[in-house]
């Protein structure tokens, strides 16, 4: 996915948004804006949005001297996160079918996202969205995926999210699926890296791997080699959130991405609303699996699984 002049806009509202949980200096902050601003007329739009965003982090990070600025809120999203597991995970086995309740559970889980700063209630929402019809569902696709024998790759997208990610990955391990997650090798915003995972718990269900970088959504330059021997191991990909819908929505393997539509850009490219809960499967992995020329499949539409 390529950037669009609307990411200039978005790194702006970053760099305000992260100044300000950086620092309480004033004139640091003041720092970042402009240093970020002074970046805009060279910025290439043919890279992807969660490439062009690295910018802004790296240099926080120079001016604060803060490699993990993010780490108290992190560790509190995570703390109200597992506080819900239970209930959540009591809605997801009752529901008359628990497989689309643990998806649209790991998509509410995508609502604690910092990075673009919107405004979120986690108890509020994760119910809410468990409770209505996705915008766009691959469910029907996806429930023939997964079944015993067979191997997810499972990619996490921020800390506390991951937390409603476990009950999608307990559903799958319930279906005989063996599944590796994935997370962050450094700390980005408020991505998981593996202290994320193990604090959600996930080591005790399946192995955990790192990325290989710490970079927004998947470097595919920088991956390590767990991660590449993982992603041609595996039947079938989960990917969570923008950046890794952003940095892998045209790769050729048999994604699945599960987000929630948060910015402008995206939510155009992908059809919907601004808000919308997504289950999508990649656009590459549909073509190449398929001989008819590249449509939306039937179940990627309005309610319709």
């Amino acid at each position: 996915m390529k950037a669009s002049e609307e990411c200039l806009v978005c790194m702006l509202k970053q760099a305000l948004n992260t100044a300000r949980v950086a620092t309480r200096n004033s004139a640091e902050r003041r720092e970042i804006l402009n240093r970020v601003a002074a970046l805009l007329p060279g910025m290439k739009l043919e890279q992807t949005p969660a490439s062009l965003s690295m910018d802004v982090y790296r240099i926080a990070g120079e001016v604060t001297g803060r490699r993990d600025p993010y780490l108290r809120i992190k560790r509190q999203t995570n703390r109200t996160a597992l506080a819900m597991l239970a209930s959540v995970r009591r809605l997801v086995l009752s529901a008359s079918d628990p497989l689309e309740a643990a998806v649209k559970a790991a998509i509410a889980g995508n609502i604690i996202d910092l990075g673009i700063g919107h405004a979120f209630d986690m108890r509020r929402d994760v119910r809410r969205i468990i409770a209505e019809p996705l915008t766009i569902s691959a469910l029907r696709q996806f429930r023939v995926e997964a079944r015993s024998g067979r191997t997810c790759l499972y990619i996490g997208d921020n800390a506390g999210e991951i937390v409603f990610d476990r009950l999608l990955v307990e559903e799958l391990i319930r279906r005989g699926v063996r599944v590796v997650f994935a997370v962050k090798s450094g700390p980005i915003i408020n991505d998981a890296t593996v202290a994320d995972a193990k604090a959600a718990g996930l080591d005790s269900l399946t192995e955990i791997i790192e990325t290989g970088s710490d970079d927004i959504g998947v470097n595919w330059e920088r991956v390590s080699p767990a991660f590449r021997r993982a992603v041609a191991e595996a039947d079938f990909l989960v990917a969570k959130g923008h950046g890794n819908f952003e940095t892998c929505e045209d790769r050729p393997e048999n994604f699945y991405f599960l987000l929630k539509a948060k910015c402008d850009v995206v939510a155009s490219m992908l059809g919907v609303p601004l808000g919308a809960t997504v289950f999508t499967r990649g656009r590459r992995s549909r073509t190449s699996r398929q001989s008819a020329p590249h449509r939306p499949p039937s179940d990627q539409s309005q309610n319709s699984d």
